[in-house]
């Protein structure tokens, strides 16, 4: 556990955030989807959302709250899915054909 209270951790952290942030980028403009400054702000609200979902499980597995867990990945899960069904269909809107 001594690990991810370093510096090297939080370092390879950053690394991979900015790796996944520019090739999502890149990979939009491929589509040719142009990304509004909004569209980044709802896929950043939509990542901590699924992050807060895959947190709120672990933290209950771990703390031996099996029940809580089980509910709360159906109840964040669905709602997880669904708005990211949602957000990539307006991510996609008005996209240029090619």
């Amino acid at each position: 556990m001594k690990f991810f209270n370093s510096g090297l951790f939080w370092f390879l952290e950053g690394v991979l955030a900015t790796v996944f942030i520019l090739g999502f980028r890149v990979w939009m403009e491929d589509r040719g989807v142009r990304m509004n400054w909004w569209k980044w702000g709802l896929l950043g609200i939509w990542v901590f959302f699924a992050g807060f979902t895959i947190a709120f499980v672990g933290t209950s597995i771990g703390e031996k709250e099996i029940t809580a867990a089980f509910r709360g990945g159906i109840i964040f899960g669905v709602i997880a899915i669904v708005s990211g069904v949602g957000l990539w269909r307006l991510l996609n809107r008005g996209r240029s054909k090619k």
